[in-house]
């Protein structure tokens, strides 16, 4: 997407020399980019959200910091549906950020994210995605194990099945219809050959299944919760 796309790309940190190491990661992709550096919200205003097609917004602070952008980014979305955002979120901060910043057009990252992966998201059409709890599935350069063809709105719908969602809460976080939500597990299914819920279920929780929704151990995952 940046070939072409992006062409206005703004840029928020509150560590400047985060804020240099994204701004030169997207210009050596993209050398027409023209970056909008930001040092505040109270900078995005109307016209620059209506100039500009992506926004990398690194959450990175204190605790106070951080639930104060949760607040403010709401409503910058709203102003701003065409923008693709990616958001670096801290550790202390991911159920909220899930609940709160997981749109259509967004992606979650971790702010541990390193730039190549933030590179990676940056590029991903699909939004709605959310990489706090694995790491950005990368493509590989080796072809050994074959790789899926599931779309990235497939992997997400059987991620958040993995978890325990709802066809019903997935619409409602994603904002999509149930019938949206239910073709792509369908789709899913198919192009997984799999016949069933149970199936689907046992493939998920497989090894080739966790590893290829970057999925973590029931045990890990709790204890990520907990802390």
């Amino acid at each position: 997407m940046t070939q072409g796309r992006h062409q206005k790309t703004i840029i928020f940190s509150r560590y400047p020399a985060m804020a240099a190491g994204l701004e030169r990661c997207i210009k050596d992709d993209n050398p027409h980019c023209m970056i909008l550096p930001v040092c505040g919200y109270e900078s995005l205003t109307p016209l620059l959200l209506l100039q500009a097609s992506l926004a990398i917004i690194d959450l990175t602070g204190d605790v106070s910091e951080v639930e104060q952008d949760l607040q403010l980014l709401p409503p910058l979305y709203r102003a701003a549906p065409h923008i693709h955002w990616v958001f670096l979120v801290p550790a202390f901060a991911r159920f909220t950020a899930l609940q709160q910043l997981l749109w259509p057009n967004s992606i979650l990252l971790p702010n541990s994210a390193g730039l190549e992966q933030i590179l990676h998201c940056v590029k991903t059409k699909e939004g709605g995605l959310s990489y706090l709890d694995g790491e950005v599935n990368m493509p590989s350069a080796s072809a050994n194990e074959g790789s899926l063809i599931l779309t990235l709105s497939e992997r997400q719908v059987l991620r958040l099945m993995a978890k325990g969602w709802s066809i019903n809460q997935i619409s409602g976080l994603l904002k999509k219809s149930n019938k949206t939500v239910s073709a792509q597990k369908n789709s899913a299914m198919r192009r997984l050959a799999l016949r069933s819920n149970a199936e689907m279920y046992a493939w998920i929780n497989s090894p080739r299944g966790m590893r290829e929704l970057n999925l973590q151990s029931t045990a890990s995952a709790l204890s990520e919760e907990i802390a």
